[in-house]
C-alpha cells in the first residue's frame, strides 16, 4: 500500500470514541512509537497544499519577526558530510509540527497540545504523549526537534542507499517537487510580500529562501524513493508472517466476554478485612457451580446468569467485539490465551473482591481486507453536529442521482471512479477515486462497514448513511473485491518496520545537533519596529 494510501486510511478512522478506546488507543501507540518514528520518512514528503492550512493560520499569531526569531534562529545540525543550517533547521521544525497536526489532531487535542498559536510556545508546553524508547521530551519543543534530528538522520542514510543502487528522481518528479514548492510564492503574492524569501524568512525561518526549501524537498522526495525501492525488495514466508501473527497475542483478535464482580463488603471502619474477602471468593465459586451445573441452558450468557439473577438479583456484564488491545482488568491475558473455547469460565480473586469471568468467544484477524470505492456526499448544516431531516433527504437524493448516474452507463470500476472524482466530498479519498484499499473491520463508521464486509461480490454497489460526528450524509459505494488478509498485512507491517528500523539503525549517521540558542519560548521584548513586523500582522 502507499504511504499516501496510508495515512488516508489512517484519517479515515479517526471518530469520537469512549475514554476506553483511547487509553487503549494511547497505549497501543506508546507501544509502536519507536517503530513509528522510525519508518515516518516514507510519509512525510511535505507539500505545500498540506501545510498551507497551518501556516495560515500561524502567520497571524506571530506578532513579530523577533518573536518568530526567537523559536527559530540559533539550531543548526549536522549528519555525516551534511550540515543544516538554522534556516533549514526552523524550516524542518515548522513541517515536523505541520505533519504532526495534519495525522493526530484529534489525538494531539487529547494530549493537550495547544495550535492556537502553531509552533511558538512549544517550549513552555511539557510533552504529555507517548514517549519513545530511550527518549525523553520534557517538552513539545523537544519532541520536534528530536523528530528533525532523526529525520535528518534518516533522509542522509536513505540517500546513501539511493545512491548505492542507482536510484534517481525522474524529471517528473522533480517537477511535482517544483510546483510544491512554488506554491509559496503564491502565499507570499496574497499576503502582499515583495518577495517570497522573504515572506519565509518572516513567517517560517530567518534566514530561509526558496532555494534552501527545493534542495530540502528534492532531498526528501529521493529518500521517499529509496525507502520504497527498500521496502519492495523485502519479502516474508508465510510462516514467518504466521509467527509474527502470533507474537501478537491477540492484540488485534475481537472477544466476546461476560463478567460479574461480586464485592467483598467493607466494615464499619471502611476497610475490608479476610473474611470478607473470602465471603466474596465463595459467592464467585458458587455463581461458577452453577453455571457449570446448568448445561441445559444452551446459551452461556444465559446460563451464567442463571444463578446471578435468582440469588443476587443483578446480572453479567456482556462485551462483544472488543479488540485485544482495548481489554484491560487481570483477564486479559486470560481471554487472549489461544487454547481458550467458548464456555470456559474462571475466576480472577483481588483485594476488594472476586470476579467471574466466561469466555464467550474470539474472532481473529485472519480474514481477507476489502478494497471498496465510495462517493461521498455531506448533508448541508449540523454545526451544532444535529442535522436537518431535509438536509438529510437532500443528500440522500443527491446520492441517489449519482448511483443513478452510474447505473445509466458503463458499469466498470473505472468510471466508478471517476464520478467519485468528479462528485465526492472526502477529501482524504476523491483524488484516488474513492478507493479505500485492505480497510478492516471496524476500520469505517458502522453502516460503511456492515456494507463492506456483507456478502458481496467486485461491482457490488449501493447507498448507505454515515456519521462520525464531524459530518452526515450518505456514501454511493462501490465494492472493488478482497484485499489482503488481515492478519498477514499486520504481521507484514510488523516485519517490514522492524526490517526499516534495523536498516536505518545501521546506515544513517548520526545527527549531532549544533548551538541550540534559540527555539525557545517567545519573551516579552520591546515594541516591534514596522521594519520588524510581517506585514501579515500589520
Amino acid at each position: 500500500m502507499s504511504a499516501s494510501t496510508e495515512r488516508k486510511n489512517r484519517q479515515a478512522t479517526i471518530e469520537a470514541g469512549t475514554n476506553k478506546k483511547l487509553e487503549a488507543q494511547r497505549k497501543r501507540d506508546e507501544k509502536k512509537a519507536k517503530e513509528n518514528r522510525t519508518v515516518a520518512i516514507c510519509v512525510a514528503v511535505v507539500a505545500v497544499i498540506v501545510i498551507a492550512a497551518i501556516l495560515l493560520n500561524v502567520i497571524p499569531a506571530i506578532k513579530n519577526a523577533k518573536e518568530l526569531k526567537r523559536y527559530t534562529d540559533g539550531v543548526a545540525v549536522t549528519v555525516g558530510e551534511r550540515s543544516y543550517s538554522p534556516a533549514e533547521v526552523g524550516y524542518l521544525y515548522f513541517n515536523e509540527y505541520s505533519n504532526y497536526i495534519t495525522n493526530n489532531y484529534y489525538y494531539a487535542m487529547i494530549f493537550g497540545l495547544d495550535t492556537s498559536k502553531g509552533p511558538v510556545g512549544l517550549g513552555s508546553q511539557p510533552y504529555s504523549a507517548f514517549q519513545v524508547e530511550g527518549k525523553e521530551f520534557g517538552t513539545w519543543r523537544d519532541y520536534f526537534l528530536d523528530a528533525v534530528y532523526t529525520r535528518v538522520a534518516q533522509v542522509q542514510g536513505l540517500l546513501k542507499y539511493a545512491a548505492a543502487n542507482g536510484i534517481e528522481l525522474t524529471q517528473e518528479e522533480k517537477d511535482t517537487v517544483e510546483t510544491n514548492v512554488s506554491g509559496y510564492k503564491t502565499y507570499a503574492s496574497q499576503y502582499g510580500y515583495a518577495n517570497v524569501d522573504q515572506f519565509l524568512s518572516q513567517n517560517i525561518a530567518t534566514g530561509l529562501t526558496l532555494d534552501m526549501i527545493r534542495s530540502l524537498e528534492l532531498d526528501n522526495s529521493l529518500a521517499a524513493k529509496a525507502y520504497t525501492a527498500f521496502t519492495d525488495s523485502l519479502s516474508f514466508s508465510d510462516e514467518e508472517l504466521k509467527e509474527e501473527y502470533a507474537s501478537f497475542n491477540g492484540e488485534y483478535d475481537s472477544f466476546d466476554y461476560a463478567v460479574y464482580t461480586v464485592a467483598a463488603e467493607s466494615g464499619e471502619d471502611g476497610e475490608i478485612n479476610d473474611r470478607a474477602r473470602l465471603e466474596a471468593d465463595a459467592e464467585a465459586d458458587a455463581i461458577i457451580m452453577s453455571y457449570r451445573n446448568g448445561d441445559d441452558v444452551e446459551d452461556l450468557y444465559e446460563r451464567l446468569n442463571g444463578y446471578i439473577e435468582e440469588m443476587l438479583g443483578g446480572s453479567a456484564s456482556r462485551s462483544e467485539g472488543v479488540t485485544g488491545s482495548y481489554l484491560s482488568g487481570d483477564y486479559s491475558e486470560w481471554l487472549r490465551d489461544a487454547s481458550r473455547q467458548p464456555g470456559d469460565i474462571t475466576k480472577i480473586t483481588g483485594d476488594t473482591g472476586s470476579t467471574v469471568v466466561l469466555f464467550l468467544g474470539r474472532e481473529t484477524a485472519e480474514y481477507p481486507t476489502v478494497n471498496v470505492r465510495h462517493i461521498l456526499i455531506k448533508a448541508e448544516g449540523g454545526e451544532d453536529g444535529v442535522w436537518s431531516d431535509e438536509a438529510l433527504a437532500a443528500a440522500k437524493a443527491r446520492a441517489e442521482e449519482i448511483l443513478a448516474e452510474y447505473e445509466a452507463g458503463e458499469k466498470t470500476e473505472e468510471r466508478f471512479a471517476e464520478l467519485a472524482k468528479q462528485y465526492s466530498e472526502d477529501d482524504g479519498s476523491k483524488e484516488d477515486g474513492g478507493l479505500y484499499e485492505n480497510v478492516y473491520k471496524g476500520q469505517m463508521v458502522a453502516e460503511f462497514n456492515d456494507w463492506c464486509f456483507a456478502d458481496r461480490q467486485a461491482g457490488d454497489t449501493g447507498i448507505v448513511y454515515g456519521t462520525n460526528g464531524g459530518y452526515a450524509g450518505y456514501h454511493v459505494m462501490y465494492y472493488a473485491g478482497q484485499g489482503e488478509n488481515y492478519s498477514d498485512k499486520l504481521a507484514n507491517d510488523s516485519l517490514l518496520a522492524r526490517a526499516v528500523e534495523e536498516f536505518l539503525d545501521a546506515n544513517s549517521p548520526a545527527a549531532v545537533p549544533g548551538a541550540e540558542e534559540a527555539l525557545v519560548d517567545p519573551v516579552a521584548e520591546a515594541p516591534a519596529t514596522a521594519e520588524e513586523t510581517p506585514a501579515a500582522a500589520q
